[in-house]
């Protein structure tokens, strides 16, 4: 473990545009690093009064000395140049395609001038404010509410929210005309919790788990090692046959051969891979290695796992589940990576808090340093939420720093969530839903156009590690009736893969000849776009909750101890983590960066079709998928439940591309594909 240290800017010049980068990019947009435009009037930051801050709820002015912090994005010194050259490395049909940048050059060509600096940096001081911490992304100050609100030409008042009180500015906030172009937006002016959530539901939330003997296995039971391997024969039939155990959990092995790629000669070598999660484990290392000896899979050899964790500056821990919270997802996403690219190197980098800010810090701290070229992200969070919708500067500090990772070929992999379209009428069943969600939507940041969104499918593999067959991740939960029948068939929403169409984000243009129109034209509330949408997922890999990923690591047992033990996980946070090391097994065929990848999977789809990606329907060969689970004997009565594969909540996965798995799964011709 090491700690990762603060990283201050450097301050770069505005003449520090290195040759080498301006000749490669000559003649197909302008490099600025010089006169600034005129200057414009004070520019209000849109979204910074959230709505809920009503004249009815407010309960009066923030003391004057309150500490409040925040966070000050910069706009860099060419914010249209950098989404140029950005399209222009990862569109396989440019002469710059593949032609990346240093960090070092990316922060001279795109990162803020000397003189935006100053004049943030005066702005900020001049009113009273500290600054704690600053980057090439932003600047973190801290100071009292009255300060604040000089700084921003705003007041913090006080308002009642869902129970509690929270600040927040009493109209939008605004910045001067000196520093209008050189800053994107802010964060912080409110202290209302607002944070990402793991993508990541394990198998015991929908059953009875077992009680660890010899074995470490916690999970679901009874359960299958296989698809197939048990039937509960004694349980009524459902789609004209007995339907069998769920799986416990697929093991490392098991996941690697059914896609085929342990048929190819790639591990991952040579390639790192950034893990992202808040917060942070003691014991992931040695749970890995332990998770990889119990399984029969390499263990992480000497110096090919590493971490940036910082415990003395975790924040907001109630709101976020804590560090426990989210021990699960950290250890679920390093094993599934590894079980893909075994040979790579795996970076896990713990952001200090759920928050957008503490994220938005470790992405800075990655593609500053480019410590990574792939970054898997399994969590996930509503655009638009009841106790306030997602802040327009976070969205657009987002995009930028997957713009700067893209033209350093660093790409940003996100679970596109499981609650379906994760609306109001559904969160009520679905396991992993956000109660607070006010629209049917697709989740962020998988939505932004410059991140790779990832899907979930329901794999079958059978006794020897062969791919059986592959529906769309959705659960819907039946159960017996007088023993004797399914209540309904297919039953109530339990859990599924995120998508859809955004209502935010427009189409990319790697979308428009694949996604169909009918999707791309339809949001989420059924009503028409007349420009055509983005839509989520872009691909999709196994994350079933009943045809499950095992995962085992370090926590509290049923009976009370703290030991090792292993169960079934699923959810769209399987998938991200499984995608993220085909790509460094692809990456290792290149021999080069793959960077932003959504381009290449697009044209990949369209030029090789069904050899790189299976093309995963809700009824795979005409059939319906269930797993049946045997609930023992209450009052003499047999108990049971059933559960529908391929059935999530107003999304269909069909031929072709789909809203609920993309384009498809990888297969082992999508790896090969990519040999040099």
């Amino acid at each position: 473990m090491f700690r990762g240290a603060t990283k201050w800017r450097s301050r770069i010049g505005g003449a520090a545009t290195l040759p080498v980068v301006a000749a490669m990019v000559a003649g197909a947009f302008a490099m600025s690093g010089t006169a600034q435009a005129a200057t414009p009037s004070a520019q209000p930051l849109p979204g910074t009064h959230p709505a809920w801050a009503t004249a009815s709820a407010a309960r009066g002015v923030t003391a004057a000395g309150s500490t409040v912090s925040t966070q000050v994005y910069l706009t860099g010194r060419n914010p249209a140049g950098l989404a140029a050259f950005a399209a222009a490395v990862s569109d396989p049909a440019s002469p710059d395609y593949q032609h990346y940048l240093t960090a070092a050059q990316q922060q001279a060509e795109f990162g803020p001038t000397t003189a935006q600096l100053r004049a943030v940096d005066s702005w900020l001081t001049g009113a009273g404010l500290k600054i704690t911490a600053s980057t090439e992304q932003y600047v973190t100050v801290s100071g009292t509410a009255s300060a604040i609100g000089r700084a921003f030409s705003t007041q913090l008042r006080n308002y009642a929210l869902a129970g509690h009180v929270y600040y927040a500015p009493s109209a939008e906030a605004s910045v001067p005309a000196s520093v209008s172009t050189a800053v994107l937006g802010v964060s912080g002016l409110t202290n209302a919790p607002r944070g990402a959530r793991p993508a990541s539901v394990p198998t015991t939330a929908a059953g009875r788990s077992a009680t660890p003997a010899k074995s470490p296995y916690i999970g679901l039971s009874p359960c299958a090692t296989y698809w197939g391997q048990k039937t509960p024969a004694h349980l009524p039939k459902a789609y004209g046959r007995h339907n069998p155990d769920p799986v416990c959990g697929y093991t490392p092995n098991q996941i690697r051969d059914a896609y085929g790629v342990a048929s190819t000669p790639y591990t991952g070598k040579h390639v790192t891979v950034a893990v992202v999660d808040a917060y942070g484990s003691s014991t992931i290392l040695k749970d890995t290695n332990t998770f990889d000896r119990d399984n029969k899979f390499p263990e992480f050899a000497k110096g090919q796992f590493s971490e940036i964790v910082t415990p003395g500056d975790w924040t907001n821990e109630s709101a976020c589940g804590g560090p426990a919270g989210w021990l699960p997802e950290e250890s679920l996403d390093v094993q599934s990576v590894h079980t893909m690219a075994p040979g790579a190197h795996v970076l896990y980098v713990g952001a200090n808090s759920c928050f957008d800010s503490d994220f938005l810090a470790a992405f800075a701290n990655i593609i500053d340093h480019h410590l990574a070229s792939i970054v898997t992200n399994s969590w996930d969070e509503d655009l638009y939420d009841s106790t306030g919708n997602e802040p327009v500067a976070s969205i657009k500090a987002y995009t930028q720093a997957f713009e700067e990772g893209a033209t350093e070929g660093i790409g940003f992999y996100f679970a596109s969530g499981d609650c379906s379209t994760d609306a109001p009428s559904i969160v009520q069943h679905g396991l992993n839903c956000d109660i607070h969600s006010s629209d049917p939507q697709v989740t962020f940041p998988a939505s932004d156009p410059w991140a790779t969104a990832v899907g979930a499918s329901a794999i079958g593999i059978g006794a020897h590690n062969n791919y059986l067959f592959e529906t769309g991740m959705g659960d819907d939960e039946a159960t017996l009736l007088s023993g004797r029948t399914w209540s309904h068939l297919p039953g109530t929403f339990l859990f599924g893969a995120g998508g859809g169409t955004s209502n935010y984000f427009t189409q990319p243009h790697y979308q428009a000849a694949v996604v169909p129109s009918a999707l791309s034209h339809t949001l989420l509330t059924h009503q028409h776009s007349a420009k055509a949408m983005r839509v989520v997922p872009d691909v999709a890999m196994e994350g079933d909750l009943f045809a499950a990923t095992m995962v085992g690591f370090t926590q509290q047992l049923p009976n009370g101890t703290t030991g090792f033990g292993e169960a079934g996980y699923g959810g769209t946070s399987v998938a991200t983590p499984l995608f993220a090391g085909v790509q460094a097994d692809a990456q290792q065929a290149q021999h080069k960066l793959v960077g932003f990848a959504n381009p290449e999977i697009y044209l990949r789809y369209r030029e090789h079709g069904t050899a790189d990606f299976r093309d995963i329907t809700d009824h795979p060969g005409g059939q319906t998928f269930a797993t049946a689970i045997n609930g023992g004997i209450s009052g003499g009565v047999q108990q049971g439940q059933l559960f529908t594969l391929g059935k999530d909540y107003t999304l269909v996965a069909q031929r072709g591309y789909d809203n609920v798995t993309g384009v498809g799964s990888p297969t082992a011709g999508y790896i090969l594909s990519f040999r040099s």
